[in-house]
């Protein structure tokens, strides 16, 4: 952690742990809704294509994946890694939710866990490059300058540009679900 700091003074260890899990929850919410545009600027290109592949499969056989009552239980950062070009955080997350498959269609269910919440374990990576610019508290739109929510979907609603986090922020690039 202190070489963290050395690197980016500004670094809090609560906030971090803050996005990590509404990062985690929204992608939870957005494969739910079937529509990952709105987190695919907190997504590094191979974590957004393996999601992508998920939602085709899913659609493929005409069946949603729910997450009812999903919380995150526990949070913790478990290693940092520094090299020449960015920043590595691991982290572990202990969810708990209810997990299960519906019809598209007739909305009714088809298997999983519909009738009591289950935990499990995800390993998250997120990296940060060295040289990312700090973007402060107002993010400003790359094609037009307006005042971007980059929270909600990282579009912008004047001009459709795309704030690209992975120049200013975290991103999460791996995640492995235990269990």
């Amino acid at each position: 952690m202190n070489e963290l700091l050395k690197i980016d003074p500004t670094f809090n260890e609560g906030m971090f742990i803050t996005k990590v899990n509404n990062i985690f929850v929204m992608l939870h919410s957005s494969i739910m809704m079937d529509n990952l545009e709105r987190v695919k600027h907190f997504l590094s290109e191979d974590v957004y294509l393996k999601y992508e592949d998920i939602l085709k499969d899913l659609n493929s056989r005409n069946v949603r994946q729910m997450y009812d009552e999903l919380n995150v239980k526990n949070t913790y950062i478990k290693d940092i890694e520094i090299n020449d070009e960015c920043v590595i955080i691991k982290v572990d997350i202990t969810s708990r939710y209810m997990d299960y498959l519906i019809d598209k269609t007739t909305g009714k269910f088809i298997s999983g866990f519909n009738d009591h919440r289950i935990e499990k374990t995800n390993h998250l990576e997120l990296t940060k490059k060295r040289n990312a610019s700090n973007y402060g508290i107002d993010k400003k739109c790359p094609g037009c300058g307006a005042n971007i929510d980059v929270n909600n979907s990282g579009k912008c609603a004047y001009c459709g540009s795309i704030f690209n986090t992975e120049n200013y922020d975290w991103i999460l690039t791996s995640i492995i679900v235990e269990g």
